[in-house]
Formats: structure tokens, sequence, C-alpha cells
């Protein structure tokens, strides 16, 4: 039996989950205006153990999400994991933001764009297939006219997923018609998510050093 604990931090959702053999078992999440991932993964984490039934030294490994995020959600991730990785001796599995927020997203015959505002119209993206599979590394692009020409000009169908808000960023009109044509779907990166990756990772013993782990940060 492998629990799993699932800690997703990378943006102002502040998401737990416990998995058994990759089934979530409870989760527990809120996502705010404000980053308060200090305040309250603690007692998130308290909660989900308390509520599904184990003792904490039932868990076989921590999974953390290594972004890209935010710079303090994710110090507090992963300090948290590795923290209860070095009190219960078991290992630290990190999985991608961008790998996360891809895995429940349905697709036919097209790619899966998934992306993380960074700053001004610049987003950390990575491109996945109908199978979910990564077609590329996480790169950096900015969002703009040429971006989406090029995109087009090599895949047919395109499904754009954001896991943070856009609220600072200005769209110009060619480019809105580009998402609205092509789906540009708005979702939380979450640890309910993350349960059969973890599961996978675990199973393949794809575990990080603690001390050297590092997370992406924006």
């Amino acid at each position: 039996m492998s629990l799993i604990l699932n800690l997703e931090t990378s943006t102002k959702n502040c998401s737990v989950s416990i998995a058994k053999n990759g089934v979530c078992l409870t989760s527990v999440e809120e996502c705010s205006k404000e980053y308060f991932h200090s305040k309250k993964l603690h007692t998130f984490i308290e909660y989900a153990i308390k509520i599904s039934g184990i003792h904490i030294k039932d868990l076989k490994s921590i999974c953390v999400s290594k972004g890209p995020g935010s710079y303090t959600s994710l110090r507090i991730g992963a300090s948290t994991a590795r923290g209860l990785c070095y009190a219960l001796d078991i290992p630290l599995l990190s999985i991608d933001t961008l790998t996360i927020m891809s895995y429940k997203i349905n697709i036919k015959k097209g790619v899966l764009i998934s992306m993380i505002h960074a700053k001004s119209n610049f987003f950390y993206t990575s491109v996945f297939n109908e199978s979910k599979e990564k077609l590329n590394p996480i790169q950096i692009i900015k969002l703009n006219d040429n971006f989406f020409k090029s995109l087009f000009s090599k895949y047919k169908k395109i499904y754009f997923i954001i896991g943070n808000i856009l609220s600072s960023i200005d769209i110009d009109k060619k480019i809105f018609f580009y998402v609205v044509k092509n789906r540009f779907l708005y979702k939380n990166p979450s640890a309910i998510d993350m349960s059969l990756i973890s599961y996978k990772e675990f199973r393949k013993k794809k575990f990080n050093n603690i001390e050297r782990f590092i997370p992406f940060y924006l």
C-alpha cells in the first residue's frame, strides 16, 4: 500500500491531498486573493490526515509541486515537504506544475499547452499531446501575435490552460480571437490531480535528493 501526501503550492491555491495507490482519499484546498500558505498549509495537512483516518507514520512519500510558480509559496511547500521527509524518513517526490495542470484535461486530435503567468506578458509553457506526454521542456515565452502564429503553423488544434490569474495582462484583439477559437481554460493547480502521477513516480522510484531539492521559481 502506497500512501502519499501531495502538496501543491505553486499559485494562490493552497492544496493538499492524500492518495492511496494513486487514488485520492481526501483533499483540502482553498484559493485566496493573497498567498497565505504559511498560515494554512500545516493546518490543511493535519486536517487531511485526520479525515482520511490514517496515521502520519503510514505515509510512504511526500510529493510536492516544484513549479514554476510563486517564489514564496513554492518555498513554503518545499520546506514543509523536506521537513516531513526528514522527520518520517521517507523519500521526496516532485512534479512540475504544468504537468499537474494538464493531467485531467482530456483532448482529442490536438495538443494541450499549459501556461503559468510569470510577469507582464511572459509565461512559462509546455506542450502535451493527447496521451499527456510532454513534447518540449518548460520554456518562457512572450504572449503575442507571433507566438500564436508559430503555434498554429505547427499544430492544427490547440487547447490552452492557464494556472493563475491574468488580471494585469492586456491581451489584444488578435490574441483574444486565437484564445476563444482554440479553447482557453483556467484551472488552479491542485494536489488532487497529483494523486496518480505521484503514485507512478513512486513506483518508478523517481525520488529527489532532499537536501538539494530546489523548486522552479518564477
